[in-house]
């Protein structure tokens, strides 16, 4: 296990390295996003989104509550995100290790709030 000096010696000697792969990971994601095709931007279902849009169903609160605790404590490695069946976030996720835990702090509070991410046959989320 490595101690304190030796860690914070290799983020001052590689943090350079860090930020540049941050930044070309985020790069591809938004050319990725903005190459999709027209169809897969058809937004007009958020204008008729509600809270009441989760489901509240013993079956799926549980599962949000797993999606939850899975976020809290493995969040870093996506493995929230690989439960919910979003491959390509969890993919991401777990190559930045969560965004170097900015973006697993981001969807914890995502998940706590909820009715951001939907879950296999409970809907929510965006795609409802």
């Amino acid at each position: 296990m490595p101690t304190m000096t030796q860690l914070r010696s290799f983020l001052h000697n590689h943090s350079i390295h860090i930020l540049i792969y941050q930044v070309s990971m985020f790069t591809l994601l938004f050319l990725y996003l903005s190459f999709q095709s027209p169809l897969q931007h058809d937004t007009h279902h958020l204008t008729r989104r509600t809270w009441r849009s989760c489901p509240s169903t013993p079956h799926c609160n549980g599962k949000f509550k797993t999606a939850t605790l899975l976020s809290l404590f493995l969040g870093t490695f996506g493995v929230d995100q690989f439960y919910a069946h979003h491959w390509v976030l969890a993919a991401f996720k777990l190559v930045t290790l969560g965004g170097l835990g900015t973006w697993s702090l981001i969807d914890v509070v995502l998940w706590i709030v909820g009715g951001i991410y939907g879950l296999p046959g409970c809907g929510g989320g965006y795609g409802g």
